[in-house]
């Protein structure tokens, strides 16, 4: 499909993975001077919404192809490249990288609390053991 709306949010897609790639490259630039700063947790975060968005942009492309998927073995794809439901499985594990590292809520918190100075979400066991703290 060669419409006007799919080739912007192909530019889109390409414009965050640019931002991201100079963001990254900033990122260890600051590291190997030894001043780390939020670009790290940034891109990470950034890297997960990119990778998902991405998927599913490719998901959309395919259109009802996208939704039949060869097989269920319990492999991770190494590549989008080669066998039919390659890009399938790479979507259905894109999904991950917004858990793994830490998950984006989590990150959203920190990166609004440590470089915005949002307040912190209202703790009421903050001084007590985890052992300590009631579950339900």
């Amino acid at each position: 499909e060669r419409s006007s709306a799919t080739r912007e949010e192909l530019m889109q897609l390409y414009i965050r993975a640019e931002v991201l790639r100079l963001t990254n490259i900033r990122a260890g630039q600051m590291r190997k001077a030894g001043v780390p700063g939020p670009e790290g947790s940034i891109g990470k975060m950034a890297s997960a919404d990119l990778n998902k968005d991405t998927y599913a942009f490719c998901m959309h492309l395919m259109g009802a192809n996208g939704m039949l998927y060869g097989d269920y073995a319990l492999t991770r794809p190494r590549t989008a490249m080669g066998p039919v439901d390659a890009l399938q499985k790479a979507f259905l594990r894109s999904r991950a990288n917004s858990i793994e590292g830490g998950t984006s809520e989590v990150m959203r918190n920190i990166l609004g609390e440590r470089v915005l100075g949002l307040p912190g979400d209202v703790r009421v066991d903050r001084d007590r053991p985890w052992s300590e703290v009631p579950r339900n």
